[in-house]
């Protein structure tokens, strides 16, 4: 079932991360849910175990299903991802996650990260923000053992520090959020995705934002006949774009986001 109940946590710019209750309707929710499953089914072949074989993975997911292209304009999240990167952005990674719950034998590779490693692995303190991922849990996060993002508030500003190891390093908290919500992460942020011991199957979809003369990770169709059927702000969002300055000094016409934004109407997407 799903619940709005949830504390809205303290700012991405304060911590480094936050939970938006009821980012999905329930009818988006469903469609979202029955697109998973049915894409883990049709894409088997793409599915990569991502650390774990408990855990499957799939790429590229907006050209999966045709649901998985909604989340990508919405108006309960954008504001809060325009106000960290402002309106020059796209969808450079994202992806369908299905983790298994654990049996508690099952030894689980905590594996601690900052996004965009190529960068914040390399540039000096103090990170620029390049990037905020938004994932949205098809399936209840209740408890520190549900699988989850696990974070440390404040490592996204804080000196730099070596990679935490483990199930619980200092200052780590789990991220608990209803399915229907959306968690925005900043990529400085040090963060995992916990282990599965709920005794059930959670699943979560992914779209990592970032400024557009960043590269994608992973390709996907920009076909004209795809993008012919989409809204202007989706088909930026994908990425589109033939004139190279545009990407790093773009006309109007070329971030149609810019003038939702600076509007500060969001039903306009």
């Amino acid at each position: 079932m799903t619940s709005t109940s949830t504390v809205r946590t303290p700012t991405l710019a304060e911590h480094g991360y936050e939970v938006i209750p009821g980012a999905l309707s329930p009818p988006l929710l469903e469609r979202l849910s029955e697109a998973a499953h049915r894409a883990h089914e049709r894409f088997r072949d793409r599915a990569r175990d991502y650390y774990t074989p408990r855990r499957r993975m799939l790429f590229a997911i907006q050209e999966l299903e045709p649901a998985f292209l909604e989340p990508l304009a919405l108006a309960t999240t954008l504001p809060a991802v325009c106000g960290a990167l402002g309106p020059n952005i796209f969808v450079y990674h994202s992806h369908l996650d299905r983790n298994e719950s654990l049996p508690e034998e099952f030894e689980y590779p905590f594996n601690w990260h900052r996004d965009l490693q190529g960068i914040t692995y390399t540039l000096p303190h103090p990170l620029p923000l390049l990037s905020v991922k938004v994932s949205y849990p098809l399936t209840d996060i209740a408890g520190a053992e549900g699988g989850g993002p696990l974070v440390i508030p404040g490592s996204h500003t804080g000196p730099s520090t070596d990679r935490p190891t483990g199930p619980r390093p200092p200052g780590s908290v789990p991220v608990l959020a209803p399915a229907g919500s959306a968690i925005l992460i900043d990529s400085r942020l040090w963060h995992t995705v916990g282990a599965n011991r709920s005794g059930h199957i959670r699943m979560t979809l992914f779209y990592a934002y970032a400024y557009r003369w960043i590269r994608p990770i992973e390709p996907y169709d920009l076909s004209p006949e795809r993008l012919a059927g989409l809204t202007p702000v989706q088909r930026q969002l994908l990425g589109a774009g033939d004139r190279l300055e545009g990407f790093h000094l773009p006309e109007p016409d070329e971030v149609p986001l810019r003038s939702v934004a600076e509007s500060g109407d969001w039903s306009a997407l």
